[in-house]
């Protein structure tokens, strides 16, 4: 685990052109038996996984261990089994990994070893109970909304691979105005909401799948320009990335509308 991290820390943020959202099975990943879309509502919640990166180790179905760095997209349970969906940047592609079968998992940033897979991801899960409660006092939609924001504007600030504290100043004032614009319960929990967004790496493609969620909210995509092109500003130093990828975004909402 030790060796892969070494080579991987630092790169998990990658400028990738936009992938599609597919699944190319082969003999290292359990087949994929959860359906792509139409999950039904109370599995959006398992949605704040999206962006977070590990080194997984997982065994092949010849019996070797494998180490993948992959970029979390969501969990999904079918009967008694949970599922993890990662693009998985050795095989440049989303993948489908059982949760039982990860042996080992590590903090992509740090190398830390995170202990049981399945009791690390449990946390992620809401059980059915809890659906009127989900986190940081949002709603399923604002949340999903929330976390697409969260993950757009991080890939903004790390595109340089310099994540600046000035850049965290222009996403906390993001947060603030998510919580004022869209009248959201109580104050927001700024520390917890920092916390889960520095350890946000997200790719390229969840960078497009999170700007499409926000496209039909024309509210989020005000929203999500303006601490954008705060965050471009917040150090002083326009980056060849930071330009590259502001113009993606003015571009995308452009092809949308």
């Amino acid at each position: 685990m030790s060796s892969l991290w070494t080579e991987v820390r630092g790169k998990f943020v990658a400028a990738r052109a936009i992938l599609t959202d597919f699944v190319v099975p082969d003999e290292d990943d359990h087949p994929a038996s959860v359906p792509e879309d139409g999950l039904p509502a109370w599995q959006e919640k398992l949605i704040s996984v999206s962006g977070l990166p590990f080194v997984l180790t997982y065994p092949a179905s010849k019996g070797e261990v494998t180490q993948r760095l992959v970029t979390c997209q969501r969990l999904d349970r079918a009967a008694d089994t949970l599922y993890l969906w990662a693009f998985c940047h050795h095989r440049a592609a989303v993948r489908q990994f059982r949760v039982d079968r990860i042996t080992d998992i590590a903090d992509a940033a740090t190398g830390e070893l995170l202990g049981s897979p399945l009791a690390f991801f449990a946390q992620f899960e809401i059980d059915r109970s809890q659906r009127s409660k989900p986190g940081w006092g949002l709603n399923v939609r604002q949340r999903a909304d929330f976390v697409a924001v969260l993950n757009a504007l991080m890939f903004m600030a790390r595109c340089d691979r310099e994540y600046h504290p000035l850049e965290r100043q222009a996403l906390e004032d993001c947060i603030a105005r998510y919580w004022l614009r869209f009248e959201a319960p109580g104050d927001p929990d700024m520390e917890a909401i920092l916390n889960h967004a520095d350890r946000l790496a997200p790719d390229a493609e969840t960078f497009f799948v999170s700007l499409n969620r926000c496209a039909a909210e024309p509210r989020l995509v005000r929203l999500l320009k303006e601490s954008a092109a705060e965050i471009i500003d917040a150090d002083g130093v326009h980056a060849p990335h930071e330009v590259y990828w502001g113009s993606k975004i003015d571009e995308f909402f452009k092809n949308q509308g």
